[in-house]
């Protein structure tokens, strides 16, 4: 097993090497919007539309308070439908996102132990492992939802919720309740997340099934605890970084929308890429994976 040092170092020379790994994470972002604004549009078209039909034939009576009311009811009257659609939505998003990042660490895979990669790898990987890394990323939103046990005593303390709303002191002790079972619910997320960070990457690598891929993370994490939490505070400082950059760019009027777009490049071209080496790098080492060493060639470059 390299040492956190190793990892960040050659991990960084690889991606210096292989700037087309930032691309699986563009095409995701660009076909994520892609497939909510389709989605919106369906929603528009069958439930929106008609609805607006039937109070007015001209568009230009609506007022915006008349159309908030014909939404409020179109939503209420169609609200299972609504939810149905709401989950159809957010499981195409996660199905969206596995293609594209098991495409990417299959990416990285190539270029860690070959020093170069390609596109055509990307859609290799993504379509070899689009089903079981959905079905393994599902499983594990489960097991975080399993959480939501944490904030049923506060739910039940406060009781009727209607007098949270109108008088907020007389459920006190259960509204304490209740924001001390969230917390515990993100931290539980945190620690699920952080648990199974290598099922991922175990699976796309390694080539297992799902629950293989679960076990293989847990076992993988539990010997290197330390490692992984070092390079998770490692991508988290980066993170607070670039949102310091940006809080201090974004008060120079100048320079803020030069921010904005830098953010977005630098999120998805650098970051994102950075990361899924890092921890592809960090799962192979572990495995005693000979890599592509770039010192070697540069040496021999010379």
């Amino acid at each position: 097993m390299e040492n956190i040092n190793t990892v960040l170092r050659k991990g960084f020379q690889t991606w210096t090497h292989n700037l087309n790994i930032c691309i699986p994470f563009f095409l995701n972002i660009f076909a994520g919007i892609f497939a909510m604004f389709a989605i919106f549009m369906v929603t528009v078209v069958i439930f929106i539309m008609p609805a607006m039909q039937d109070i007015t034939s001209d568009p230009a009576n609506i007022n915006p308070e008349m159309a908030f009311e014909v939404l409020t009811a179109a939503f209420y009257g169609n609200m299972g439908l609504f939810i149905l659609l709401f989950i159809a939505a957010f499981l195409i998003s996660i199905l969206i996102s596995s293609y594209f990042y098991g495409g990417a660490i299959g990416m990285a895979k190539k270029a860690l132990k070959d020093g170069s990669t390609s596109i055509n790898e990307m859609f290799k990987s993504g379509k070899k492992n689009l089903v079981n890394l959905f079905l393994t990323r599902f499983i594990v939103m489960l097991i975080i939802l399993a959480g939501i046990i944490f904030v049923v005593p506060g739910i039940l303390a406060i009781g009727d919720l209607s007098i949270l709303m109108q008088n907020p002191e007389e459920a006190l002790s259960g509204t304490l309740i209740l924001v001390f079972g969230i917390f515990i619910w993100i931290f539980y997320a945190i620690v699920v997340k952080l648990v199974f960070t290598f099922a991922e990457y175990a699976l796309v690598v390694g080539g297992l099934e799902p629950l293989e891929a679960l076990e293989e993370g847990f076992s993988f994490f539990m010997d290197n605890k330390l490692d992984t939490v070092i390079l998770w505070l490692v991508l988290i400082g980066l993170s607070i970084l670039t949102g310091v950059v940006g809080e201090v760019l974004n008060s120079i009027e100048i320079l803020s929308t030069f921010w904005s777009f830098a953010d977005f490049v630098l999120s998805f071209a650098v970051i994102q890429p950075l990361t899924v080496l890092w921890w592809t790098r960090m799962y192979l080492s572990g495995k005693s994976t000979q890599f592509y060493d770039i010192d070697d060639y540069l040496k021999f470059q010379r």
